[in-house]
Formats: C-alpha cells, sequence, structure tokens
C-alpha cells in the first residue's frame, strides 16, 4: 500500500510536468500550496478569470492522462 502510494506520486508529479507551465503553474498554487484564485493571478499577472480556465483545463488534463494510465 506504501509502495502504491508512491507510485502514484511519482506518476501525479509525472503528469503534472506534462501540463503546460501556466496550466501545471496554476494547479500547484492552487491545490497544493492552497493559494486563493486573486493571488493566483497576481502571481501569475491575469485575471482570476483566466486562472479559472488554466485551472480547469490543466484538472481535465491531469484527470484523463492518469485514467488513461489506469486503464494500461
Amino acid at each position: 500500500q506504501k509502495m502504491e502510494r508512491h507510485e502514484r506520486a511519482l506518476q501525479l508529479a509525472e503528469a503534472l510536468a506534462q501540463l503546460p507551465e501556466a496550466q501545471r503553474d496554476a494547479v500547484v498554487l492552487r491545490h497544493f500550496q492552497g493559494l486563493p484564485l486573486a493571488e493566483i493571478a497576481e502571481q501569475l499577472d491575469c485575471t482570476t478569470a483566466a486562472v479559472t480556465g488554466l485551472l480547469q483545463r490543466g484538472l481535465k488534463k491531469l484527470r484523463n492522462t492518469l485514467t488513461d494510465w489506469d486503464s494500461t
């Protein structure tokens, strides 16, 4: 079980690395560092609406990538 978690963490890191930089930054800042949208927007020099879009696209790509790997 410990090995399974470690393997899953490696898969997540690899999937994150495949995202475009802006999407990766938005996902990491929001879901790993817990920053609010306004702060992420400030750091990425964009609007909160743009951050929302980056998060939606990035999370969708992560889900698809991880699901694809699970099915192989």
